[in-house]
């Protein structure tokens, strides 16, 4: 429970304006592979974890469901949530392990390339899933 617990300490006022704000234009820095500032990062985190718990409310309260209630499918979006959270920290862990061993330069292109795809991988399933429902 963890990644809920993270968010159920984001006051709803809190929750609803990061939902509510706009950021386009951070994700189009994104999918540009332009780099975000130490704010734009934050906002697109906080955002992010703060749109699944709203799915999460809105589902529970079509439902009917209390606090104490699951629906179908709620375990699952807890462990993307957390398993987000952790690849987030794993990528950035190990950009810091590979720039301590001082890569050659075809080596920090290949470590590049390698993270690039594990990332295009999870996308790709992104799309695949979406347009599975």
């Amino acid at each position: 429970m963890f990644g809920w617990a993270r968010n159920e300490a984001m006051s709803g006022l809190r929750r609803e304006m990061v939902c509510s704000v706009g950021l386009e234009s951070t994700l189009e820095k994104v999918q540009r592979d332009r780099l975000l500032d130490f704010a734009e990062y934050s906002l697109l985190r906080e955002s992010a974890d703060a749109k699944l718990y709203q799915l999460r409310g809105t589902i529970r309260k079509r439902q009917g469901l209390g606090p104490t209630s699951a629906f179908e499918g709620e375990g699952e979006l807890e462990d993307l949530l957390e398993t987000s959270q952790r690849m987030a920290h794993l990528l950035q862990s190990s950009c810091l392990a590979l720039r301590r061993l001082k890569l050659e330069r075809h080596e920090h292109q290949l470590a590049s390339d390698a993270l690039e795809h594990q990332l295009a991988y999870m996308q790709a399933c992104l799309r695949r899933a979406l347009e599975g429902f």
